[in-house]
């Protein structure tokens, strides 16, 4: 399994990380932090994901939709 952690400042750089898993085949996971180093978001190679990413579009829908339940849990970046 690929286990990767990038540390992001926009939503732009999180869609540029997960669009490299797009065409990988085998297990993954990667988790955003900010810049404190404090976990904010985590994708995994669970079958919605990888149809999402196909799509930039959808991509970015995706990381939207998952960084706006991360706000309201209190996260910040």
């Amino acid at each position: 399994m690929i286990h990767d952690t990038y540390t992001f400042q926009d939503l732009s750089e999180v869609c540029y990380h997960l669009s490299k898993y797009k065409n990988v085949k085998e297990e993954w996971r990667a988790d955003f932090c900010n810049i404190y180093g404090e976990l904010v978001a985590s994708f995994d190679s669970d079958e919605e994901t990888r149809e999402r990413l196909k799509d930039p579009d959808e991509t970015y829908a995706m990381v939207t939709e998952l960084m706006d339940i991360a706000m309201m849990m209190g996260k910040t970046w």
